[in-house]
């Protein structure tokens, strides 16, 4: 029987890919929901083209937009909680930023296969979603090509046989700039990946080096780690996405082509692996491999992420909700490059210490006032 397959957030880059993987092994897989924002001219195309039983339009606005009657429409977080209910077999939350974090939730308490693109789920509330995954049959398996990497290395051996996990980064755009260079960088430059094709958030994360960050706090739930096991390595080439060094001194890696449709297909098969018709690494052509590690220097934002892992909860909780204001407002072109570590940094002198946090309201009660200081902050920030 097919599996069905739910994908909230379909007509961005994750959700593009997943589609790609399913029209590649349709002998498997279904799509039974489609879920996304705003983007309906999208959204009808893949309904078209992969002719689900239901579809979500977060904003309401655009529900008239849909073209496809025989298809059932639901709105916003109501609707996307709704179909999550339903049944699918596998539940991808492709959705950027906070606002996943409670489709997140919601498929773990459904005892659903969880494969989670959506970094903020687990930095906002790994506590809370490891609780779930104890207490219930659900199943959550990574999509992010890091922690795919460091997922599938850690199921040949042992907790006790880890040493330290690595997290590769290609470094971003600006990985070359001085430090001076980085004060006049435009929101076209630094969405420009030279790795990666993904949403806007996501990229200027990955050149201001908050997406390790993010990666290194979501790897401390995911694998149940001390923090301190945790480093992040640049490396360029893209080639090797997660290492494992073992407590023997040596080393299991993990090499792909830098193309997201592979793990994507390994959770989607429930870590069963297919044969792909992309995303060969061709290792009989000469390639090298380069690694060291990030400059904090430049890039705070990793150092201000690890700190914020360091205090506890509510100051992650609060991090990134100060990184999704400041890189809205970089995109808009409110701020500098150079601004946006100034107002994490800002944000988090607020009074944010709660070191555990184990219920999502309190979560989202954290992220909601740190939400509004750091805009308040925005407004100082070149008053």
């Amino acid at each position: 029987m097919k599996k069905k397959v739910l994908i909230l957030g379909s007509t961005g880059s994750i959700g593009r890919a997943t589609l790609d993987v399913i029209d590649s092994q349709r002998d498997a897989l279904t799509v039974t929901g489609l879920a996304c924002k705003d983007n309906v001219e999208l959204l009808n195309v893949q309904i078209g083209r992969f002719k689900p039983d239901f579809a979500c339009v977060y904003d309401a606005q655009m529900r008239a937009s849909v073209e496809f009657p025989e298809t059932r429409l639901l709105v916003g977080m109501e609707g996307i909680r709704e179909l999550i209910g339903m049944d699918a077999d596998i539940v991808v939350n492709a959705m950027p930023g906070s606002i996943g974090l409670e489709p997140t939730v919601e498929a773990l308490k459904q005892n659903k296969i969880l494969a989670l693109a959506n970094k903020e789920s687990l930095v906002m509330a790994g506590r809370v979603a490891r609780r779930f995954l104890g207490q219930g049959k659900g199943t959550l398996i990574p999509v992010d090509s890091e922690h795919s990497a460091l997922f599938q290395i850690m199921k040949t051996m042992g907790q006790d046989d880890v040493k330290t996990l690595i997290i590769t980064a290609s470094g971003g755009p600006f990985k070359d700039h001085a430090k001076t260079a980085l004060e006049n960088v435009k929101p076209e430059e630094a969405l420009n990946h030279p790795t990666w094709k993904m949403g806007a958030k996501i990229t200027l994360d990955s050149a201001t080096l908050m997406n390790k960050g993010l990666e290194v706090i979501e790897a401390r739930w995911l694998f149940d780690i001390e923090p301190e096991k945790i480093k992040v390595l640049i490396h360029p080439e893209s080639i090797v996405h997660g290492i494992v060094e073992l407590v023997d001194n040596s080393y299991m890696a993990y090499l792909a082509y830098p193309d997201m449709r592979i793990p994507i297909s390994y959770a989607l098969n429930e870590e069963k692996r297919r044969g792909l018709p992309f995303g060969r690494l061709d290792m009989e052509k000469a390639f090298t491999l380069t690694f060291h590690p990030p400059d904090m220097d430049r890039f705070p934002s990793l150092r201000l992420a690890l700190d914020a892992l360091a205090a506890g909860d509510g100051t992650v909780i609060a991090m990134n909700a100060s990184n999704e204001v400041a890189a809205t407002a970089f995109i808009d072109g409110k701020i500098k490059f150079t601004d946006i570590p100034i107002l994490i940094e800002r944000t988090l002198e607020g009074r944010f210490q709660l070191p555990i946090i184990e219920d999502v309201e309190t979560v989202l009660a954290v992220h909601q006032e740190a939400t509004r200081l750091a805009e308040e902050n925005l407004r100082r920030l070149h008053a």
